[in-house]
């Protein structure tokens, strides 16, 4: 008996450990988050020029179009529409995917994501931009769920509270749309560095 009392308080003592750094480091996350939502004309927009050194701009253009059909496919996204664009080298998606907040044996949560992603060519780089960012959540339910913007959700102002951390189901949203974001310019940025 007292081998096992003593067994337990280890395991009780290893857990409550891991528990916080845990902790510590979700609010790490949180607060690195901080400023990372940007707003153009009103709306949240993710923008950069990942580059892709040695490419001309066809070559870019080729490589992009060559990821988004291979990326944007079922069952990966619920749908995506192609968009005909006027300027030269840019290709216009409209793309609707699952964010999963969790997922176990007998819990499934998650909304649906719908958000416009613009892909421009340069010689030598690529212009991202994914922008017009808005979610359905729990759209399953007899009540249709709940639909919302980004900018009403995800923004410093409506996701992270007086302390300067995350609320906890605003900052879930906002956690997994920077990450789906960050998946995608990773994924471009390792087809661009190829060369």
């Amino acid at each position: 008996m007292k081998r096992f009392l003593t067994f337990a308080v280890i395991v009780f003592t290893m857990l409550s450990a891991q528990a916080q750094l845990i902790k510590r480091s979700k609010s790490d996350i949180d607060l690195n988050n901080l400023g990372t939502i940007t707003l153009e004309n009103g709306k949240v927009t993710f923008e950069e020029t990942i580059p892709a050194d040695g490419y001309t701009a066809e070559e870019v253009e080729n490589i992009i179009n060559a990821w988004t059909k291979e990326r944007f496919v079922k069952p990966r996204v619920i749908s995506v529409k192609r968009f005909n664009s006027e300027v030269p080298g840019t290709i216009i998606l409209k793309g609707e995917e699952y964010i999963t907040f969790k997922s176990t044996a007998f819990v499934l949560e998650r909304a649906r994501i719908y958000y416009y992603l613009t892909l421009t060519a340069n010689d030598g780089s690529c212009t991202f931009n994914m922008s017009r960012i808005t979610y359905w959540y729990d759209d399953e339910d007899d009540k249709g769920g709940l639909k919302m913007k980004a900018e009403e959700w995800i923004t410093d102002e409506n996701a992270i509270n007086k302390k300067g951390t995350l609320k906890k189901f605003e900052g879930k949203f906002r956690r997994r749309t920077i990450e789906l974001k960050e998946a995608l310019t990773k994924e471009l940025e390792e087809r661009l560095g190829k060369k």
